[in-house]
Parts: C-alpha cells; structure tokens; sequence
C-alpha cells in the first residue's frame, strides 16, 4: 500500500506540471516583452568597407530599428497600469548561419550585447522604436567579416534578445531575427551613412 501511495502521488505531481505554459516558469510578470519588428522586417544589406573606390576604405558600424510593444499576459485584465510597464535595459545579439556553421570568430562573429535606457508602456495596440547597433566595427575587422572580398556575399541570421524589467521589478525578455547580407561592394563614400 505504501508502495502504491508514493507512486499516485509521484503521478499527481508530474500531472501538475503538464500544460504549464513557459512563459510561466520562465518569467512572472504579468506581461510579455514582444519584438515586433527589426529592421521593418527587411532584410539589412552590410557594407564590409566602404570607400574602397575612392582608395580610402573605412568601416563603419550597422545601427537596426527595433519595434518593441508591452501586452498585458491576461487578454482579460484591466487596463494598462503603470506596473507593468517595462523598463529596457540591455541587449545581446549573437549570429548564426542556416548551414549550420555557427563557431563564432570563424564561421560568425562573436555575440554582442549593448546596454539600452528606455520605457515601454503597456498598450493594446502600437509598438515603440529603439535603436541598436547590430553589427560592431569590430566584427568587420576579424573573421569572417573581414575576410569577405569584392563579388562575395555571406549571409546570416543575427538574433536579438532585449532585455528589462517592469516597474514592478519583474523580468521580461524577448527576441527577434534579422537576416544580414554582408558584402563589400565597390563605391565612393566619404563618410559613414547617416553621419
């Protein structure tokens, strides 16, 4: 009988765990932190090098938008309240290609991470922007980036986790993807885009 008691309540407590959504265990707050969008959703051409028409090539770093948005866990729950508003503080990119070559500083470059200072308000609609630096100039002076030459195009997948908390203090967390084209092409550029 003993044998038997220990067994059933083995079963109930493996039961309890079943249909436990992730987002359960792994945060507890009240809301998700969504990436809606990076880059628009279009993919980030990256220029290697530029100038190297002009005989002076320099680097420069890719900066992405990312469209982030605050929904409340509980479709049902009162209206947004400043508690749950989330406060992101921080970044971390890390790359990967579909071929499954993915050893960083040889096939990738190495993961990043950023810090970030901004407030995203709960909401039922609407998304808020934050900038990021996808691609460091540093990555373009190791491998694999820099062994990219003229008519060559390598392409990856980078993944972008951001990171916050709510007003509460409650951790949130989420990611998107971004497909990068790097490449360097012959042009004439005197300064880096949009400086």
């Amino acid at each position: 009988m003993r044998i038997g008691g220990t067994v059933a309540v083995a079963m109930l407590l493996a039961l309890g765990g079943c249909g436990t959504a992730d987002y359960v265990s792994n945060s507890q707050a009240s809301v998700l932190l969504i990436v809606a969008a990076i880059n628009e959703g279009s993919v980030l051409d990256s220029e290697v090098r530029y100038g190297t028409g002009s005989g002076s090539e320099f680097i420069c770093e890719d900066e992405v938008g990312v469209a982030l948005a605050v929904r409340n866990k509980n479709p049902n729950a009162p209206a947004p309240n400043v508690p749950g508003a989330v406060l992101v503080n921080g970044y971390e990119v890390t790359y990967f290609r579909t071929d499954g070559r993915s050893q960083e500083g040889v096939d990738v470059p190495y993961r990043i991470t950023g810090s970030l200072s901004s407030a995203v308000d709960v909401a039922t609609s609407g998304t808020s922007d934050v900038i990021i630096e996808v691609v460091r100039r540093q990555a373009k002076l190791e491998p694999p980036l820099s062994n990219i030459e003229q008519s060559v195009i390598l392409t990856m997948m980078a993944e972008v986790t951001i990171f916050g908390e709510t007003v509460s203090g409650q951790r949130v967390s989420g990611s998107g993807r971004l497909q990068i084209d790097f490449a360097d092409f012959i042009d004439d550029e005197t300064s880096c885009p949009g400086s």
